[in-house]
């Protein structure tokens, strides 16, 4: 007699009877390495090189089966003193038995522990294709991010401490290459120089693309939560990230090229970081960035000229890409302690130095301090609604504001109470003024109207006021006379 099994009792006893054997497409670390503390690093890499095709060419069908390479908990750690190199890997699983995303504690919870010299990297990956990363976490024993802390703490040493190490590494090291279409899920990367770095040629250089970070903690680093470095970097997320800057930090996110997306983000940082630091920094490329918590002791954004061209003919790097904060509160407990009840200046009078020709976007946010835009910045500046939290904060200042006059107001400060917002339009050609302007950078063709009309005054008397010869304030004429 024949039996016919359903699809799903067919499915149920072929997933059983994986289960109950040695699967070709599981590789189990534990099989290759003890998680003792101990210098285990060939150990390691040879468990990761046994993720299937053990050979990148031997599969040479479209397919890429992949693989799975499980990762017990250690009972110390995972200790290793060269590069982990994970290349040419595709449709492949890495799954660390239990997170330590959770943790708040010092970094003997991380699976793997860098014992190595003074600025190697723990992690790299490199041409690969649909991989899945699960509750990886890495502690690279930083002097800057742990020295302090262990001292204040009296916790005894955990070993050599280090300087200059990175995290993870995605991306080749030469120009060419590719790393995209892969997930990072629980990553906790703790004390190190660097933790992630995107890609290593701002201008054109290797695909890095296609990546999510999903509930990752960054930190405590000593030198930058993220580096995104590569031209052709794109659909990079964080989603639901926690950044904490140690002592002498320089950024949590710094972009050289390309482009990343934040959403839900919290950082934090010591008070004695680079004191020319901020929390983004933005040297080429752009970011986009929704909802931000930030206790950056220093400006929110920061923006540089690029070191190098973001874009030569035949290279088609990076592009200029327009940076836009939506929902951005920055300001901290420690600060509102101070100025509040302390009654000591504000440490923060500025939350965004912003220089760049390409337009920033600033949409519902809540800034301790004021805005500064520079000359160069050539494009409007567009603010929906943008609340400066301090009371000593003038809101948008320098010569982008003073001389050019580049902002556009959706909702703008009321004049007796910065967090009251008027719901009217301020640009170059509907400026609200009381009268033609008195000092500023004005063109043919601009217009101040007037908030405050009244017939019976002559000097009121009128809609308002037009440009009609360039300058410094330029010439004016009245329009738009009212009647009595």
């Amino acid at each position: 007699m024949v039996t016919r099994l359903t699809w799903w009792t067919a499915l149920a006893l072929g997933c059983a009877s994986l289960a109950s054997g040695a699967s070709p497409y599981v590789v189990n670390l534990g099989d290759y390495a003890k998680g003792d503390g101990t210098d285990e690093t060939d150990a390691i890499q040879r468990a990761f090189d046994a993720i299937p095709p053990r050979d990148p060419k031997e599969d040479a069908t479209p397919y890429h089966p992949g693989g799975v390479i499980e990762i017990p908990r250690p009972p110390v750690c995972y200790a290793i003193s060269k590069t982990i190199r994970i290349v040419e890997r595709w449709n492949t699983q890495i799954r660390c038995e239990t997170p330590v995303w959770g943790t708040r504690a010092m970094p003997a919870m991380a699976y793997f522990r860098w014992i190595g010299p003074d600025g190697g990297t723990m992690f790299e990956f490199r041409s690969c294709k649909g991989m899945v990363v699960q509750n990886l976490s890495l502690t690279g024993l930083d002097e800057g991010s742990l020295k302090d802390t262990m001292e204040t703490y009296h916790l005894p040493s955990i070993g050599r401490l280090t300087h200059g190490v990175t995290g993870i590494r995605l991306g080749p090291e030469t120009q060419a290459g590719f790393q995209t279409s892969m997930t990072f899920d629980q990553l906790r990367i703790s004390e190190v120089d660097v933790a992630v770095r995107l890609g290593a040629f701002p201008n054109n250089g290797p695909d890095v693309r296609e990546l999510s970070f999903r509930l990752a903690v960054l930190g405590p680093f000593s030198g930058q939560g993220v580096i995104a470095a590569s031209g052709n970097l794109a659909n990079v997320t964080f989603e639901t990230v926690s950044t904490y800057a140690a002592k002498g930090a320089k950024a949590a996110f710094e972009i050289n090229g390309g482009e990343l997306l934040l959403l839900n983000w919290n950082g934090a940082s010591e008070k004695s970081i680079q004191p020319d630091s901020a929390e983004v920094v933005i040297n080429a490329g752009g970011i986009h960035i929704i909802k931000a918590w930030s206790e950056w002791w220093g400006p929110f954004l920061k923006t540089n000229s690029p070191a190098a061209p973001e874009w030569t003919p035949g290279t088609y790097g990076s592009v200029n890409y327009p940076v836009i904060l939506e929902g951005v509160r920055h300001y901290d407990g420690g600060w509102m302690h101070e100025k509040v009840n302390l009654k000591q200046p504000n440490p923060v009078p500025i939350s965004i130095l912003y220089d760049r020709p390409v337009p920033l976007h600033l949409i519902g946010c809540s800034l301790w301090g004021g805005v500064s835009l520079g000359a160069v910045s050539q494009a409007i500046i567009i603010d929906q609604g943008t609340v400066f939290v301090d009371r000593d904060s003038v809101g948008f200042t320098g010569e982008g504001v003073t001389r050019y006059g580049r902002v556009v107001h959706v909702g703008t400060p009321h004049p007796q109470n910065g967090r009251v917002l008027l719901p009217y339009v301020v640009d170059r050609r509907n400026t609200p003024g009381t009268g033609p302007p008195t000092t500023g950078v004005w063109e043919r063709g601009d217009g101040i109207l007037n908030v405050e009309p009244e017939p019976a005054v002559p000097a009121k008397a009128w809609r308002g006021w037009v440009c009609i010869k360039a300058g410094e304030p330029g010439e004016w004429a009245p329009y738009g006379a009212l009647g009595k």
